[in-house]
């Protein structure tokens, strides 16, 4: 993805947990995001109660854990989480992937723009800013933090 430089935000152009988020359509029953997500990336473990999320894979690869169920998906690649299911996803390699998060109905952009920023241009931020207290931010969400990322098991969360 090729940067956009500005002297202002991009609108609905988000840093949010280390990622990109770009929103591309919302309504009450839907929110369509892109999500620019670093190499070796994994948030916790998490639930939503409020409803579904799914991911089309576009550039890259990640290995997706829904519950017990675990699979590598790569472009073209499709999961769907239902609600309250707990899951958490990995990217594979060197490079940036590149996937549509899918949220029905709505509710995941207002979290992420809490705990990020506006993004000043196209491009992943420069660091990944995890807010110290997110699992009470996604508690206000109606989801819950239930353990580490996939790639780093021993990272402890506060409660």
């Amino acid at each position: 993805m090729t940067a956009q430089p500005s002297a202002n935000p991009m609108p609905d152009a988000l840093w949010s947990l280390g990622c990109l988020f770009v929103l591309k359509g919302r309504s009450e029953e839907l929110e369509v995001i892109d999500a620019i997500v670093p190499p070796h990336y994994s948030p916790p473990v998490h639930r939503h109660d409020f409803g579904a999320e799914s991911f089309y894979v576009i550039e890259g690869s990640a290995r997706f854990v829904l519950g017990d169920h675990e699979e590598v998906l790569g472009p073209g690649g499709f999961v769907r989480v239902p609600p309250s299911v707990p899951h958490s996803f990995e990217t594979l390699g060197d490079t940036p992937s590149r996937m549509l998060d899918i949220i029905t109905p709505a509710g995941l952009w207002d979290f992420f723009a809490e705990c990020g920023e506006s993004a000043a241009e196209l491009r992943l931020p420069d660091r990944i800013h995890i807010p110290e207290n997110l699992p009470e931010l996604v508690a206000r969400y109606n989801g819950k933090v239930l353990g580490p990322p996939l790639n780093r098991p021993g990272l402890r969360l506060e409660q």
